[in-house]
């Protein structure tokens, strides 16, 4: 058997369980693994036309197989090593960013009220809502309730010192 036909008899022979280990061990970068296979056989082929056949080719395409891989991966990694890190690049994703930090809040936000509203009783919870959630100035909220900018403070105040207390005793969490 001359060279050409025993590199194709052992291509027909190991062709798919060399591709198999391929995507397997090349599933992170799937379009290396056609590369990988033919520059494994191409070492057999070109180790078998120097009348160097070597005495187990499958043990030696195994063996080579595993090489190549290995390299594979040092250039990956060198190439993403040298690219340029993300912080360093201008980009723009169209209001994703905000519209998941908008939803983050909500939902952040939602599970602040309904504990609020369990440990604080109407008045205090309205407050909170409003200083807290709504953003709203004291000054605009003394308007609101009828009174002075001092007495909502106040107000605000002893509310705090209330969650502060039923913060120190978990007993009282719910």
């Amino acid at each position: 058997m001359n060279s050409e036909e025993l590199c194709k008899t052992l291509w027909y022979e190991n062709e798919a369980g060399i591709r198999k280990i391929c995507s397997i061990k090349l599933r992170s970068c799937p379009e290396e693994i056609d590369d990988t296979v033919s520059e494994v056989f191409l070492i057999l082929c070109r180790k078998i036309s120097e009348n160097n056949i070597p005495q187990k080719p499958k043990a030696f395409l195994y063996a080579v197989l595993n090489n190549v891989i290995n390299q594979k991966y040092r250039e990956i990694y060198k190439t993403k090593e040298k690219e340029q890190p993300i912080s360093d690049k201008e980009y723009e994703l169209f209001l994703a960013y905000d519209t998941i930090d908008e939803k983050i809040e909500e939902i952040y936000n939602s599970e602040i009220k309904q504990k609020l509203k369990i440990l604080l009783n109407e008045d205090e919870y309205d407050l909170i809502t409003k200083i807290h959630f709504d953003k709203m100035k004291m000054k605009e909220i003394a308007v609101l309730y009828h009174s002075t900018e001092a007495a909502v403070k106040q107000k605000h105040y002893r509310i705090c010192r209330k969650l502060q207390k039923i913060i120190k005793e978990p007993k009282n969490l719910i």
